[in-house]
């Protein structure tokens, strides 16, 4: 049984970037994860107006996914982060939970720990580590750009196409920026 009070007061704390002090950060993610995981919490969020924060309360559902598994799986991901010099699970943070996405545990922990190394932040690492998008995902941005230019498929196609050249060709990409300053 959801205990939706315990879950609303955990939603309060994530919203204003705040753990409980009965707990570490990695504990409030597992317990918030063991509190919303039959709930589709997007669902729920959004029936409660609580919008605003939603990617970084489904941020914190995750990584209390991605430490419950770890500690599930002790033997390859306890493994790897020993290898990388962690001989507990790393603490996590608000800001690093925005490195989590729904891919396997070892590529979220490889983005963890490069965040942690220092050098990239967050928006570096999630614009070099992009997945390749979904079946659906592709057809909704399709959608999109075909309504937005009201073009038709086959436009669409040679479009991307022209624009796959521009983008890849410096000398022409600087042409095609400096005629449209012109214009």
């Amino acid at each position: 049984m959801v205990d939706f009070n315990k879950l609303d007061k955990y939603i309060d704390y994530i919203e204003n970037g705040e753990v409980p002090e009965i707990y570490s950060f990695n504990d409030f993610a597992i317990e918030f994860y063991n509190v919303s995981k039959v709930v589709p919490l997007s669902k729920y969020l959004k029936a409660k107006g609580k919008t605003k924060k939603l990617p970084k309360i489904m941020n914190m559902k995750k990584a209390g996914e991605v430490l419950s598994e770890t500690k599930k799986d002790s033997s390859e991901i306890r493994n790897f982060l020993r290898r990388k010099g962690y001989i507990n699970i790393p603490e996590l943070s608000y800001t690093s939970i925005m490195l989590l996405r729904k891919v396997d545990l070892i590529e979220n922990w490889k983005r963890i720990l490069l965040y942690f190394g220092g050098g990239k932040t967050v928006l570096e690492i999630n614009n070099t580590t992009k997945v390749n998008l979904f079946p659906e995902e592709v057809k909704q941005l399709e959608d999109y750009i075909m309504e937005n230019l009201k073009i038709n498929e086959e436009q669409l196609n040679w479009f991307l196409s022209i624009y796959d050249k521009v983008i890849n060709n410096k000398e022409v990409l600087r042409s095609v920026r400096k005629l449209n300053k012109h214009m």
